[in-house]
């Protein structure tokens, strides 16, 4: 029999299990990174932004200029962070649905948590995406 290499590496699929709420949360807060999604002038935007969570609330930090800052103040977004291993064929996948709101410093409101970002510069405008929901998925290895 011929295989190749993906062949021996792959374990194959298995099931897909649909998260509870709790879980979701604890998977989010894990990693640092995720994909917050917008539907911008010119249609759907994307971007790779850190993220931090607290009492259920997903933080994130943007420059005063950027699309991100400019386009999703008081605007429906999607986040999703994932942690998916193409070896094994399994991971999962979080997507938090709600809307964002730009909080700039000095003025009264929420108070932001820590959150470092992996790009350097400033990044003083918090965006804080208010949950409408969370759901997610965990793909099991077969």
């Amino acid at each position: 029999m011929d295989t190749t290499h993906d062949d021996v590496l792959r374990w194959g699929t298995g099931p897909l299990v649909e998260l509870g709420e709790a879980e979701c949360w604890e998977l989010l807060t894990s990693r640092e990174l995720g994909r917050i999604a917008w539907s911008g002038p010119h249609g759907p935007s994307i971007r790779p932004v850190n993220h931090t969570v607290s009492d259920g609330v997903l933080w994130l930090r943007t420059t005063a200029y950027s699309a991100l800052a400019q386009q999703i103040d008081d605007s429906p977004v999607a986040y999703e962070a994932d942690d998916l291993d193409d070896r094994t064929r399994a991971g999962w996948s979080v997507v938090v649905e709600g809307t964002a709101r730009l909080v700039y410093p000095g003025r009264e409101g929420p108070n932001p948590p820590d959150l470092q970002t992996w790009p350097t510069g400033p990044r003083p405008v918090w965006v804080e995406v208010v949950p409408r929901s969370i759901t997610g998925r965990r793909l099991v290895s077969g």
